[in-house]
């Protein structure tokens, strides 16, 4: 008996090295406002979640695997903070796994596309901005929301004296050949809802410039009928931290918007940042975004928040944020859904929409 102790005490001794080098590390935010808008018809007044940051749970782990060699993964889970809900379901965020070391991070799953990384409207791609606003309603993958997130891809991500690739290719969600049938009664080839890009980042003291191109397959199927067309994405974007004040701005364009032939948009945005003492900021933002579709007139849709954020520690960000998005005929983008008139009920969606959305909110935001 004594002897087997001994032995099991040996054998925890030579384990030990082997679990310290691994950790895994809790994260997340929390992001809660109180807010009041209006939208057409739709008072909202209550509590919202991700004026700043979308609110989410992680788990982060590497494990040193020897030469530089690291095993990393990511889990992370996204839920509105207002009623507790998940968003979604799994780890609808982030769940990836792979390698890292001196040459840069190979990693797969479901993944950030470069386009999220696309933030230069002076909030830091913040969900209050008008740039968030605008490309998540457009439908564009450069976005920092969903449309960046990516089922199936394998990424790299790499740094080198300042300069940061990344480079990104999704299998979509069709995998095997006999996925979905089209209009023509033909089945979906598994790369027919692929998706690719390419990010380049420069960063360097107070500037910053980036570009950023993706490509989206669509599917022409009898479910969502579209002309089956890629997605093509581009943009570019720079900023400069005077001190006193800090400038950014951006251009992305998008061709075939959803797969369907000639329906494009381009969204450009300016921002800036103003500091006031030593923990707070004043943030100004506008965006605006043109819509290009066939057989209709042109459309833009406006968009500007002001903002003011206060650190209170490290990890703790008081913020009152103001939107207001400028619709069109036939528009309905903002941060408070759209309820049309009872008398509207039935009339055609280009005939509605277009009115001002509004939103005031004084909000907290915790990291951990």
């Amino acid at each position: 008996m004594q002897k087997k102790l001994i032995a099991l005490a040996i054998a925890g001794l030579v384990s030990a090295p082997a679990f310290a080098q691994s950790n895994v590390t809790i994260y997340g935010v929390a992001d809660a406002y109180v807010g009041f808008g209006k939208h057409g018809e739709n008072d909202f007044r209550g509590v919202g979640g991700g004026g700043l940051s979308g609110s989410r749970v992680g788990f982060r782990g590497a494990e040193d695997l020897g030469n530089g060699l690291k095993a990393v993964f990511v889990l992370e889970q996204g839920f509105n903070i207002d009623n507790g809900v998940e968003m979604g379901s799994g780890y609808q965020r982030q769940a990836l796994v792979g390698l890292n070391g001196a040459f840069g991070t190979v990693a797969l799953g479901r993944q950030y596309a470069p386009g999220y990384f696309f933030n230069h409207d002076g909030l830091a791609g913040a969900a209050v901005g008008p740039q968030s606003i605008l490309s998540a309603y457009a439908g564009m993958s450069i976005t920092p929301n969903s449309g960046a997130r990516w089922n199936n891809s394998v990424t790299y991500t790499g740094s080198f004296s300042g300069l940061t690739a990344r480079a990104i290719y999704s299998a979509g969600n069709i995998e095997n050949g006999n996925g979905y049938d089209s209009v023509g009664d033909k089945f979906a080839a598994p790369s027919s809802d692929d998706a690719y890009g390419l990010g380049l980042e420069y960063a360097n003291g107070p500037l910053k410039v980036s570009g950023v191109y993706q490509v989206v397959k669509f599917v022409d199927t009898a479910i969502t009928p579209n002309d089956g067309k890629k997605q093509k994405e581009w943009g570019i974007g720079a900023g400069y931290d005077f001190g006193v004040v800090a400038l950014n701005a951006s251009y992305q364009s998008a061709d075939n918007l959803g797969g369907w032939k000639d329906e494009d948009a381009d969204l450009w945005t300016v921002g800036l940042g103003v500091p006031v003492g030593a923990a707070g900021n004043v943030h100004l933002s506008y965006a605006q975004v043109k819509f290009d579709i066939p057989g209709d007139s042109d459309t833009k849709i406006k968009s500007y928040t002001l903002a003011y954020t206060h650190a209170l520690s490290k990890r703790t960000t008081a913020y009152v944020a103001y939107n207001r998005t400028d619709n069109d005929k036939g528009e309905f983008a903002g941060l408070v859904p759209y309820s049309r008139k009872q008398s509207e009920a039935f009339l055609p969606t280009s005939d509605v929409g277009g009115k001002n959305a509004d939103l005031l909110g004084v909000g907290i935001r915790h990291t951990f």
